[in-house]
């Protein structure tokens, strides 16, 4: 089977849930040691949302992903009881 280069549409999806990505994981690895060194309290979220207002898009396509991993884990966890039925 030849895969067909991505659309430019489907490269701006990618780029918005990597940047999702990459805004969750900044806000765990640096922003919230870098708050509570400072002696501040700290939110988890709250560095997203400020993202996330400024590139709607972005959230869009966190939300998106969240629910794709939650239907994917829902049909592996499907899949795999239906082979473990027919092992049996």
């Amino acid at each position: 089977m030849v895969l067909k280069p991505l659309t430019s549409s489907q490269k701006k999806v990618i780029y918005h849930t990597a940047l999702a990505l990459v805004v969750a994981d900044m806000e765990e690895q640096v922003i919230k040691p870098m708050t509570l060194k400072e002696g501040k309290p700290f939110e988890k979220g709250d560095f997203s949302k400020i993202y996330f207002k400024k590139v709607p898009q972005v959230a869009q396509a966190q939300r998106a992903l969240k629910k794709a991993i939650e239907q994917a884990q829902k049909d592996i966890a499907a899949s795999m009881k239906r082979k473990g039925d027919q092992d049996d």
